[in-house]
């Protein structure tokens, strides 16, 4: 999920022939009928199908980055197998946890291909899966706004950091779907759990504001990855402001600069990543702690590694009329409109630094629209010296030829935010 991805943007032959080796593993030992599971025919009813809802979204995304159509003819028979399969068994575990990320390779393929019965599978999975909506805004939510202590499906941190996107992705299908409950429920998460960088306290389960408790790495990475869904869908820019905090905080504290070692559980005040002589985790071993190549269990040695490079695949953005910069980090994109060669590149040392160049480069002249997102952390911007408002969308329509410069300007402040127990962070943007 992280590994496809890095190899087409580093447009590096050798990784994308090893992910190609690993796709075409998988493909080879598809069922005829569809079935996608590692697992004998025997074993398929009690197999937990969010390896299908997992996979399935893969394969779109080699598929995206690679053009293969194979992948995409995978993924449409597994999801049909899926439609049948979970009318005798429904889902249970992972699956009914994390349905709606079957929603993902549901909406591309729709795309693609159409098919009524594409979108009847997305409302199963959601008549089946599990209702976050309905227990953050009951009663029942009342206990979970304590640390936990028991390991429980509906407690798990990061079930919670991928279900951030689950009622917009949901809103794609059914209209009458409440999309801002996805924001409502981070804003209840962050309340009651929440951790200076933004993201919230789960060492396997949730686990209260004290800054001795930990978050998941895992956590970091599947919010971010939600965050960046649920801007695509929504335009929301309060999406970026989360999923750039995560970025340039929780994710990078989690991990050694080359990325060989990591931890499974990261502290607001951690003194050192040691073994703790006594466990203070809620579910995790005394190493959860510690970096290492995989420290506690190795769900995070898997997962982490898609943080940086779907990150980077958010830099630019299709928008309606043109391209968007969604976060305005050093990148360059490659790009054809309306027959055209076009280069954008931005220059940049965002977030240490507050000044960001784009260059457009046209083989041709050619009209469209380069949007610019400015953070809505910043104190205050300028594009080209005309003043920008922060959280706002500045929309450069013009018909580009040559080369082209345009400079913006951020600005922001350093301020004490307060936090429980009488403690307070600095925080700059």
């Amino acid at each position: 999920d992280g590994f496809i991805p890095l190899a087409f943007l580093l447009e590096n032959g050798d990784m994308q022939a090893r992910a190609k080796k690993y796709i075409d593993a998988i493909l080879a030992r598809q069922q005829p009928d569809g079935w996608i599971c590692p697992c004998k025919e025997e074993e398929r009813a009690g197999y937990d199908t969010w390896a299908v809802l997992l996979i399935t979204k893969v394969l779109m995304l080699y598929f995206d980055c690679s053009g293969d159509g194979r992948a995409a003819d995978a993924a449409l028979n597994a999801l049909k197998n899926l439609s049948v399969h979970i009318k005798e068994h429904p889902l249970f575990n992972w699956g009914r946890h994390r349905w709606y990320e079957g929603l993902i390779a549901i909406r591309r393929l729709y795309e693609l291909n159409g098919g009524d019965w594409l979108i009847d599978l997305a409302k199963e999975l959601h008549r089946q899966g599990f209702d976050y909506e309905a227990l953050i805004s009951g009663p029942d939510w009342e206990p979970f706004r304590k640390p936990q202590h028991e390991w429980l499906w509906n407690a798990h941190v990061v079930n919670y950091a991928m279900a951030l996107k689950a009622n917009l992705l949901y809103s794609r299908f059914d209209p009458e779907t409440n999309a801002g409950f996805s924001r409502a429920m981070l804003e209840t998460l962050r309340r009651y759990h929440g951790m200076p960088t933004g993201h919230f306290t789960g060492d396997e389960i949730l686990s209260g504001t004290s800054p001795v408790q930990g978050t998941e790495l895992c956590g970091v990475v599947e919010a971010m990855y939600s965050a960046e869904i649920n801007y695509a869908v929504s335009g929301d820019p309060f999406w970026m402001d989360y999923c750039e905090k995560l970025a340039f905080n929780a994710l990078p504290a989690a991990c050694t600069p080359d990325m060989w070692a990591h931890q499974y559980d990261q502290q607001t005040n951690q003194i050192g990543a040691l073994r703790e002589n006594t466990r203070i985790w809620s579910s995790n071993s005394t190493e959860a702690g510690r970096y290492g190549l995989e420290p506690n269990f190795g769900c995070c040695t898997a997962n982490f590694g898609q943080g940086w490079p779907k990150f980077a695949l958010s830099a630019f953005l299709r928008s309606a009329n043109g391209v968007l910069s969604a976060i305005p980090v050093p990148s360059r994109l490659k790009l054809g409109i309306k027959g055209v060669d076009v280069e954008i590149e931005l220059a940049a040392r965002y977030p240490f630094g507050s000044r960001l160049v784009y260059t457009v480069k046209t083989a041709a002249p050619v009209e469209f629209e380069l949007g610019i997102r400015i953070p809505g952390t910043a104190a205050g911007a300028t594009v080209d010296g005309t003043q920008a408002e922060p959280g706002s969308i500045v929309k450069l329509t013009r018909r580009w030829s040559g080369v082209s410069v345009i400079t913006a300007e951020l600005k922001f402040e350093v301020r004490l935010t307060e936090r429980p127990s009488g403690l307070f962070f600095a925080e700059r943007g």
